[in-house]
Formats: C-alpha cells, sequence, structure tokens
C-alpha cells in the first residue's frame, strides 16, 4: 500500500523496482517542473544486484521537486581490512552470527563496509552517502526503502528512513541533513540494520 510520510523534513513519493546498495557522492535536481518519467539501472554490489529509479518526486513547501540520488560512481574492488566505524565484534553481536572475513570499498566519506560470517557467507553491510542536498539524501535512502513497501524509521534520533524485510535478509536506511545510512543484514529483523546504523552514527558523531 501507498502511503505518504515525512523523510528528512519533506514528504515523499517513489516508485522503485528493487533495493541494493549504490555508490553515491554526488547529487542531481531540476527546477520545480513536472516529474520527467523514471530511468533505471542494475547496480551490483557484493552478491547484492537490483534495479533502481533514479528520481524521487518530493513536496517541500507546496512545491513539487524532482530529485536525482547522488549517482554511482567508479568504485575500487573491496579489500580485506577493517572497519573504521563500525566493528566486527559489534556486528557480530548485533546479527547473532560470528564474523569472519571484512571487505572495505574505499570511497569517501567513509569506506563501505561489507562483513561475512566465519562460514564464508554473506552477513551484513553498511554504507553511508553524503549527497548535494537533503532531498538527494532522501532520495538515496528510498533507493533502498521504497516508500510504498517500507515501514517508517525513525532512529537513531533525528533521522527518518524506513525499514523492509527481503528475500536475502533486511535493510534499514535514514537520513538526517546531506548524509544517508544503508545497513543491510542477512537476518530477517530490521531491527539488526536498525542497530548497525545506531553504532555506526555513534561511532563517527554523525
Amino acid at each position: 500500500m501507498r502511503n505518504n510520510r515525512i523523510r528528512g523534513g519533506v514528504a515523499v513519493a517513489v516508485t522503485v523496482l528493487g533495493i541494493g546498495l549504490t555508490g553515491c557522492t554526488g547529487q542531481n535536481a531540476a527546477a520545480p517542473t513536472a516529474a520527467p518519467p523514471a530511468s533505471t539501472r542494475t547496480v551490483t554490489a557484493g552478491t547484492i544486484t537490483a534495479q533502481l529509479s533514479t528520481t524521487v518526486t518530493s513536496t517541500a513547501a507546496g512545491t513539487t521537486i524532482t530529485a536525482a540520488a547522488p549517482p554511482s560512481t567508479p568504485e575500487p574492488p573491496p579489500t580485506d581490512g577493517t572497519c573504521p566505524y563500525l566493528s566486527d565484534e559489534a556486528v557480530a553481536t548485533i546479527n547473532g552470527q560470528r564474523t569472519g572475513t571484512t571487505q572495505v570499498i574505499d570511497v569517501t566519506p567513509y569506506p563501505v563496509c561489507v562483513f561475512y560470517r566465519s562460514d564464508g557467507g554473506p552477513l551484513a553491510s553498511i554504507r553511508i552517502i553524503e549527497a548535494d542536498t537533503p532531498q538527494a539524501a532522501v532520495a538515496a535512502v528510498d533507493q533502498h526503502v521504497p516508500i510504498g513497501s517500507s515501514n517508517p524509521a525513525k532512529q537513531p534520533p533525528g533521522w527518518t528512513g524506513g525499514s523492509m524485510v527481503t528475500d536475502q535478509g533486511s535493510i534499514y536506511a535514514v537520513s538526517k541533513g546531506t548524509t544517508a545510512v544503508v545497513a543491510e543484514s542477512n537476518q530477517q529483523q530490521s531491527i539488526k540494520g536498525r542497530q548497525m546504523v545506531i553504532a555506526a552514527v555513534q561511532n563517527l558523531g554523525l
């Protein structure tokens, strides 16, 4: 069921064909006009591939604005390492599974962190996106947790977005100002992603 809810200070409506993680560093926004047809692109991160719409239409102060999420940018290959803002121990405790290898993708403003189970299977991932505007940060969140198929999320305090359960697990994404944080877990409980986001935001002082 489609609904309108407030995210990052604006009411947003969006149609998205799937979910996934994208590498995002910029933003495109059109002046108040009728929204153009949404295009799609295929994005692959780790073992997740999804079709994502590139536009979000939001209403702020009675004006319709079409804002694109920050575009995908080239990313270096992941390398084994340690996540600088979310420890293996925290991820293991939150998800209730032992961690194995952790990989990082060196992007700005903070690396993407991908966690694997001790048996090598996927466990969790977290990405921090810095957009040019709050509307673009909202659009980035809505790419991963479409309003029409997700539940409202309001944690940590001051952050807004959504959460949803997927065939692969769950995803939790929220934004505040121009920053968005997206966490995925192999557990079909959105509280897992929420706890990872809360810990990362606290550790980084965002």
